[in-house]
């Protein structure tokens, strides 16, 4: 049995953290800063004879966030090129933002409603920064209008894009989701349940993938964007999105680790400065990518940054 799942939200919403979670992998790299997430992969979690597939997106974005953030156009099209493989889509929405958390996000409205022929359902993610339980029940008023919808419509979208914009720019509210889930990714509550709930909705179907791969993405990626994560995570303001990561060297030769050498590249002396910290901001960058490789991979691994004056 197969189901396919478009995980979609806004940036910073907490999609690969729950990703990472339903997978038991560091399979995408996470921070606390947006765009951590660059561009579309899938991670790949098996129970018995079901194979669940996440596609993950970058944080939906308008072109001019993209081109502020020097970001790919994965981060324009990824969520709806994700919705049209999938069979099913999971929003997550960020409770812990006082400023949105009252309402869905624009773009993520208007993927609802261009493919509401396919099921989807609300993740009320970081619950644990809601306090009062009224409140939580409050906002998932606001959020669905109070409304589930257990069987979809069969219909095919006959809005134009004006008519969803004008729509949306009134109501923030979804009132077509087939459940919901109030979870807190970054510490494991609530994910049993969506995990059921997405195990029994599989379908008859073949494996996309060998029972052995848990991702799409190859070691060159990973590695690569797991360092870029920690950069993002110590690094002040915009510094972290002008850097260039490269893989330089990778050992997989050997039977019980993995070994890489990474190259930071910085196109001026401050931001060299600023990336190795005095010798303690890279050793703290370097030791918490090698222990997230370590729980990508499930193995030792060894890894080295070296920082460039000049970007290559």
């Amino acid at each position: 049995q197969l189901l396919k799942i478009a995980v979609i939200g806004a940036p910073n919403a907490g999609k690969s953290t729950l990703i990472n979670q339903i997978v038991k992998r560091k399979v995408f790299p996470i921070s606390k800063k947006v765009h951590t997430t660059r561009f579309r992969a899938r991670a790949v979690y098996n129970e018995d004879n079901v194979q669940l597939v996440f596609l993950d997106t970058p944080g939906l974005v308008t072109i001019s966030e993209s081109e502020k953030y020097k970001l790919r156009p994965e981060f324009v099209s990824g969520g709806e090129d994700a919705i049209i493989e999938a069979d099913i889509i999971g929003v997550v929405h960020d409770l812990s933002n006082h400023y949105t958390q009252k309402q869905l996000d624009s773009k993520v409205l208007r993927l609802l409603y261009l493919y509401k022929n396919k099921e989807s359902f609300l993740i009320l993610n970081k619950i644990d920064t809601v306090k009062s339980k009224r409140h939580l029940l409050d906002l998932t008023k606001k959020l669905t209008g109070g409304v589930l919808k257990k069987n979809r419509s069969s219909e095919e979208n006959s809005l134009s894009e004006k008519s969803i914009h004008d729509i949306i720019k009134n109501n923030k509210t979804w009132e077509n989701f087939s459940d919901i889930f109030m979870i807190s990714a970054l510490l494991g509550t609530g994910i049993t349940e969506l995990k059921t709930y997405l195990l029994n909705a599989a379908h008859s179907g073949d494996w996309l993938f060998p029972e052995n791969v848990f991702t799409d993405q190859n070691h060159n990626q990973i590695i690569k964007e797991t360092v870029r994560s920690k950069l993002l995570e110590y690094l002040p303001q915009e510094v972290p999105y002008n850097l260039k990561v490269e893989l330089e060297y990778l050992d997989l030769e050997q039977e019980d680790s993995i070994s890489a050498v990474v190259i930071i590249g910085c196109d001026t002396p401050k931001y060299e400065k600023l990336v190795i910290g005095g010798g303690r901001r890279i050793k703290t960058i370097a030791t918490e990518a090698e222990q997230a490789l370590s729980d990508a991979f499930l193995t030792n691994f060894r890894l080295r940054l070296v920082v460039c004056g000049k970007q290559m």
